[in-house]
C-alpha cells in the first residue's frame, strides 16, 4: 500500500498553533529543538544557503505565511489540475519549506526581525514549489501515486534544482526510477522520506534507489524511531520526532519522521552554497565523512552512513580524493544498476599500469641464456687458445 508519509501530522500531535502574530516566540523558536541539536545557529555563521534553489515536490507552499515571505518562488506545475492554484491544503508542502528555508518574524517584545516563528536550516535558500496537485485518481486515499513524483522530479529538474525534496514514499516503478537518475545525471541531490512514525507503514522509494539521501528520523536523545526497508545506503540520521513548523493558514504543525526531508534538505543546501564549485558526489562524501557513526561500526540498515554531524560537514578540512578514486562527475551512485562496460581491445603489448611485469620472467630466461652462451664460448675459445699452445711447445 502506498503510504503518504507528507500526510504526516499526527491528529494528537501535529495542531495549528494559531497565526505567527499571536503566537509567543518562545513557544514556537523554542520549541524548534532541532535547530539546537544540528547546531544551526553555528553553522549558519560558515553558511546560510544564500543563492541556492530547493525545490519541494508536493502539493503546494503558503507563500503568504508571514515566516516564508521572500523565501518561495512562483510555484510550477506538474499539471494545470488539479489544484492549479498551488494553495497547500493539507500543509506538508509549507511545513518542508520553513524547515528549509524559515526566515521567522519580527519579535515584538524584542524588535528582532527574525526573532519569532520559525526559522530554517537554511535561511538565505529559496524554495521552488514544484506542484503535484492532489493525490490522482483513482487512488483518491491520501497517496500519490509514483509517475506524479516522477513528474515533479522531471520538472524540477528542467528548472535547473540541484536540490530536489520528496516528503512522500511510495511504491517503486520504473518510471520514478529513471527520473531519479535522470535528476541524478544533471548533478542534482534527491532527497526523501524514509518513514514517519514506528506505528505507521510505509513505503521504501524513493528513499530505497541508489543515490537518494533518506533522512533517518531520530529521537531527541539521537535514536532511530522507524526501522526501514530501503537499505539505509545513503541514510543520514536527522530529527524526526515531534518538530515544530510552518502550517498553511499562517499558522504552525508539530510533525514527525515527514518533517527529517526538510532539515537534511537544509543541510545540503548550506554545503551546496558553502562549495558552490562542487558536484554533488563531493557534497555527499563530506556528509558522509563527517558523520557521527551510531549503531553498527560504520554503514548500517538502521543509521545508515550515521547521524548527520552539520558543522564538521561545512568546516572540516578533508583529503581531496585522488582521480582514480573520484569519478568525473559525481560520487552519488546511479538510481540504476548500469551493466558492466565493455572492455575495449587493447594493444597485446600494452598491460596497463603494471603489465610490462606480465613480460620480465621471458626477459630473465633470455637473460640467463644469453650469459650462458657468452661463458661457453670464452671456455671454447680458452680451450682452443690451449691446444694451439700446446701444439707450438711440442713443435
Amino acid at each position: 500500500m502506498k503510504q503518504p508519509v507528507a500526510l504526516a501530522v499526527a491528529l494528537g500531535i501535529g495542531v495549528a498553533l494559531g497565526t505567527a502574530g499571536s503566537a509567543h516566540a518562545d513557544v514556537i523558536r523554542d520549541d524548534q529543538w532541532h535547530l539546537r541539536y544540528l547546531m544551526v545557529a553555528e553553522a549558519n555563521q560558515k553558511s546560510r544557503g544564500d543563492g541556492v534553489t530547493v525545490a519541494i515536490v508536493d502539493t503546494g507552499v503558503d507563500r503568504s505565511h508571514p515566516d516564508l515571505v521572500g523565501a518561495i518562488l512562483d510555484p510550477v506545475f506538474v499539471t494545470e489540475t488539479p489544484n492549479a492554484t498551488g494553495v497547500d491544503q493539507n500543509g506538508h508542502g509549507t511545513a518542508l519549506a520553513g524547515l528549509v528555508a524559515g526566515q521567522g518574524h519580527k519579535d515584538e517584545r524584542t524588535g528582532d526581525e527574525h526573532g519569532a516563528g520559525v526559522i530554517g536550516v537554511a535561511p538565505g535558500s529559496r524554495i521552488l514549489p514544484v506542484v503535484i496537485g492532489q493525490p490522482a485518481s483513482p487512488d483518491p486515499s491520501g497517496a500519490v501515486t509514483p509517475d506524479q513524483l516522477a513528474d515533479g522530479i522531471d520538472l524540477a529538474v528542467s528548472r535547473g534544482a540541484k536540490i530536489i525534496v520528496v516528503g512522500y514514499s511510495v511504491g517503486g516503478s520504473e518510471r520514478l526510477m529513471r527520473a531519479v537518475r535522470d535528476a541524478q545525471e544533471s548533478d542534482a541531490i534527491v532527497i526523501a522520506a524514509d518513514g514517519n512514525q514506528p506505528t505507521q507503514d510505509f513505503e521504501p522509494f524513493p528513499a530505497g534507489y541508489d543515490g537518494v539521501l533518506a533522512a533517518v528520523p531520530l529521537t531527541r536523545a539521537g535514536d532511530v524511531r522507524v526501522q526501514s526497508t530501503s537499505g539505509r545506503r545513503l541514510g543520514f540520521g536527522v530529527p524526526g520526532d515531534q518538530i515544530m513548523t510552518t502550517n498553511s493558514g499562517g499558522g504552525y504543525r508539530v510533525d514527525d519522521g515527514s518533517a527529517s526531508p526538510g532539515l537534511l534538505a537544509g543541510a545540503v543546501a548550506l554545503l551546496r552554497s558553502a562549495y558552490p564549485a562542487l558536484k554533488a558526489g563531493d557534497i555527499v562524501r563530506r556528509m558522509t565523512l563527517t558523520a557521527a557513526d551510531a549503531g553498527e561500526k560504520g554503514l548500517d540498515r538502521e543509521y545508515g552512513q550515521g547521524r548527520l554531524d552539520l558543522v564538521p560537514a561545512l568546516t572540516k578540512s578533508l583529503p581531496v580524493p585522488s582521480p582514480s578514486a573520484s569519478p568525473s562527475r559525481s560520487a552519488v551512485p546511479s538510481a540504476t544498476a548500469q551493466p558492466a562496460a565493455p572492455i575495449a581491445a587493447r594493444d597485446p603489448r600494452s598491460r596497463e599500469p603494471y603489465g610490462w611485469l606480465l613480460g620480465l620472467p621471458l626477459v630473465v630466461v633470455i637473460g640467463v641464456l644469453a650469459a650462458n652462451a657468452v661463458r661457453a664460448e670464452r671456455r671454447i675459445r680458452v680451450s682452443s687458445t690451449d691446444g694451439i699452445d700446446s701444439e707450438r711447445a711440442s713443435s
